[in-house]
């Protein structure tokens, strides 16, 4: 029976599990055919089953383990966009085409011809008409007039240049402050005026011609645009008129000035004014002038009170380099008044008790240029129109006057004053020629 009973549990291994299973058991079943004879039949089929049903069991516990598979990440599908074909403009041109030719109408013009007129020479037009006979001078007409002088030179007037120390060569801001500013004024005037010495700092491409130099109190932002630098800050500025000074018949003066903030003039590479704002900005610039008369800073010019300058002696005819330098520290209000005393005239009297003097200039100022003067002048501090006018337009510069009395004019009658109809003059001008 024990036989029968293995070869059945035999067969029930293998034919209920899997191949390697069934292998195992067989060899397993084999080495325990020794053990099994002899063993009750319920044992044997008890050992049976817990055998099938221990393998049942590990292959339900063990064969069945699987693990789980990480979360793999995928990728959204492509999106296909739609691709936008450009296309090349096509501009349809015409290989054979060619310009029109133009035609040109010529025609003979018979011009008339003009007659030869001869004018008269006025040997006196030097002095007659510009200060005797007609009372009026003879100028070109002049561009845009203001104070700091004209965009158009008449020969006899003081070039100004304009330079702006807030900025570089190339008109780059910079770093400057009053102190600087008047450490470098300071520094043009001991190396002799040279532009060079400034040379850093900005300058203006315009220039301006003055003929006289009376500005009295105004905005400092207006010298900036009288140049064409309308855009610059009226502040750290300086303005240098380069010119000659020349008297027909010679004369003996000295300069009387006012400058707020800046005022200095040299003549023949010589000081001989320093009208700055009293203080430091006097002292800082020129420190090595000082006024000899006692009536320095006594009477009232434009903002503050007038500097005497040094007695300067023109020879007839003979020009001397004379240079002005004017300019604004720290920005605000801007005066530069420049008078003339001449030694020897008496002069009338202001409410100050001081002299009314001519303002400088080297023609007589148009009437555009009086009224810009007289528009910010206190009355009574300057004359305008009267007082000599430094200019020679009768001798060169390597010419000495010749010394000559001119005989005096001579009054001829004629036919029309012996009828009675209006009577016609004619004076004997100095080279024998005769003007009616």
């Amino acid at each position: 029976m024990q036989p029968v009973l293995a070869d059945a549990a035999e067969a029930v291994v293998l034919t209920a599990f899997p191949l390697p299973v069934r292998i195992g058991m067989k060899i397993l079943l084999k080495k325990s055919k020794s053990i099994i004879k002899g063993m009750p039949s319920g044992v044997l089929v008890s050992i049976v089953v817990h055998v099938v049903a221990f393998l049942l069991a590990g292959l339900l516990g063990v064969f069945t383990i699987t693990q789980k598979e990480g979360k793999k990440f995928v990728p959204p599908t492509p999106v296909e966009r739609p691709k936008m074909r450009l296309r090349k403009p096509k501009v349809k041109v015409k290989k054979t085409a060619k310009p029109k030719p133009t035609t040109r109408i010529v025609t003979k013009v018979n011009r008339a011809s003009m007659p030869d007129i001869q004018l008269p020479e006025m040997s006196g037009m030097q002095d007659g008409i510009g200060g005797g006979i007609g009372g009026f001078d003879m100028m070109p007409a002049l561009e845009k007039v203001s104070v700091f002088g004209s965009g158009r030179t008449i020969g006899n007037d003081f070039v100004g240049t304009f330079y702006d120390f807030k900025r570089d060569r190339r008109g780059r801001t910079g770093i400057m402050d009053p102190d600087k500013f008047t450490h470098e004024l300071k520094e043009f005037v001991r190396n002799g005026w040279k532009p060079s010495s400034i040379a850093r700092y900005y300058r203006s491409p315009k220039k301006l011609y003055a003929t006289t130099f009376a500005i009295p109190p105004i905005l400092s932002s207006v010298a900036p645009a009288a140049f064409d630098e309308a855009d610059t800050v009226g502040y750290c500025w300086m303005a240098h008129y380069k010119g000659q000074l020349v008297h027909k018949d010679g004369i003996t003066f000295r300069f009387w000035g006012m400058g707020d903030d800046i005022m200095v003039i040299r003549v023949d590479g010589k000081l001989v004014l320093n009208a700055c704002w009293p203080g430091d900005t006097e002292g800082a610039i020129a420190h090595d002038w000082h006024s000899t008369s006692s009536d320095s800073r006594k009477y009232r010019l434009g903002n503050n009170d007038a500097v005497i300058g040094d007695w300067i002696t023109l020879e007839p005819g003979v020009p001397q380099n004379m240079e002005v330098m004017i300019g604004e520290v720290p920005g605000g209000v801007f005066c530069a008044m420049l008078v003339v005393e001449e030694k020897g005239v008496e002069y009338e009297k202001n409410s100050q008790s001081g002299p009314v003097l001519p303002i400088f200039k080297t023609t007589e100022p148009s009437l555009d240029l009086i009224e810009a003067i007289h528009g910010d002048l206190v009355p009574g501090e300057a004359c305008v129109t009267n007082g000599p006018v430094f200019r020679d337009y009768a001798f060169r510069k390597s010419e000495k006057p010749k010394k000559e009395n001119p005989p005096a004019p001579q009054e001829v009658a004629s036919k029309a004053s012996m009828s009675g109809d209006p009577e016609v003059r004619t004076w004997t001008l100095a080279k024998g020629r005769a003007l009616e």
